[in-house]
């Protein structure tokens, strides 16, 4: 090989080296190429929470409305592991209201949880004991806030508590998303009570207004405190004392008498709002004393003699789920001696007692 040749070759090499190198013999390396560095793996993934309120009576072409937006102002979200221990709280209130399909979406590392929800949680009003760490699912409590400083006397609420849960772990993988749906319930049940007399001697109402002044109307119950799955626990007597509904409120009782409406001097009228009542739950009665504090009458509400459940239209617990309002209606004679009985005795409507009026 010649000389020339070799300088050839040497010469080559050097200006293909220099053409390789001056795209980054710039100062701020513009044309230099970019490293691509490997993409992290995810460590979190997202969990979409769809929730409803479809627990009512309210049908909209055949099926149950989906009412969570009009009825759920504020949502707090617990979140516990695999082993029941606490995780977080996510609170999220409407501004004004929520969306209608609404969704939370809740980040969260990989691994298995189980989600509560509590709607209308207000500390005002209700009180819980997920507080920190060491919180357990199995011991979590939901208690109203006159419980706590042993009043047991227990004035009209001012918000409809909700509840819902998933009943199993959810499984939230990394990088990933997924969607359940939670159904709420609500823990709240509105009762209406009128007391009317009828006048002997004749088929119509006793007008004298000193009966209805005469008697005060409360309901005994044991409901205050709930576990995290919507289960009664600690259970301790309350009694719901009686009030008027705010006109703001305006519920609708028996399709027909709105919170306005308004009885008779002679009739006693009374509103109460209280928490869930349960289909076996013997101790949830109404009670009537007279202006001495004597009891006039007494009758259970729930359980298998009680007032409301001894109508076939809720003898199951969906059934009283689904009532938020319970209008009872009784008729009693002028000169009754305590114990009363009841001439007739209606709910929501629904005759239970009809017996043959005096004349």
């Amino acid at each position: 090989m010649n000389k020339t040749y070799q300088l050839f070759l040497l010469l080559l090499g050097v200006l293909l080296s220099a053409g390789c190198l001056s795209g980054c013999i710039k100062d701020n390396l513009s044309d230099c190429p970019v490293p691509v560095e490997p993409k992290p793996e995810p460590t979190t993934g997202i969990f979409r929470l769809a929730l409803t309120y479809t627990m009512h009576n309210m049908l909209e072409n055949g099926t149950y409305a989906d009412l969570f937006s009009q009825q759920v102002h504020k949502i707090d979200v617990f979140v516990f592991n695999d082993k029941g221990q606490f995780v977080k709280q996510i609170t999220e209130e409407a501004a004004p209201k929520f969306a209608d399909n609404y969704i939370k979406e809740i980040e969260l590392p990989g691994g298995n949880y189980q989600f509560v929800v509590w709607g209308n949680h207000y500390e005002d009003e209700t009180v819980h004991n997920c507080n920190n760490e060491t919180s357990l699912l199995q011991e979590g409590r939901m208690t109203l806030v006159q419980t706590l400083n042993q009043n047991m006397e227990i004035g009209m609420l001012t918000d409809s508590l909700f509840h819902g849960y998933t009943p199993q772990a959810v499984s939230v993988e990394n990088g990933k998303s997924q969607e359940v749906s939670i159904n709420l319930m609500k823990n709240r049940n509105d009762v209406r009570v009128i007391v009317r007399w009828h006048e002997k001697g004749t088929i119509g109402y006793c007008t004298r207004p000193e009966h209805a002044h005469s008697i005060k109307a409360t309901l005994v119950d044991n409901n205050t405190t709930y576990d995290f799955f919507n289960n009664i626990v600690d259970k301790q007597e309350v009694i719901y004392q009686p009030g008027h509904f705010p006109y703001w409120y305006d519920p609708l009782f028996n399709e027909k008498m709105q919170s306005d409406y308004s009885e008779p001097e002679y009739a006693y009228v009374a509103d109460f709002s209280e928490l869930r009542l349960m289909k076996d739950n013997s101790d949830s009665r109404l009670v009537i004393q007279d202006n001495e504090g004597k009891i006039v009458y007494e009758h259970a509400l729930s359980g298998p003699d009680g007032l409301i459940t001894q109508l076939e239209q809720y003898q199951t617990q969906e059934a009283l789920d689904r009532e938020d309002r319970y209008l009872i209606e009784l008729l009693f004679e002028c000169e009754s001696h305590a114990p009363w009985s009841a001439i007739t005795i209606m709910i929501n409507g629904w005759t239970l007692v009809d017996k043959d009026i005096e004349l």
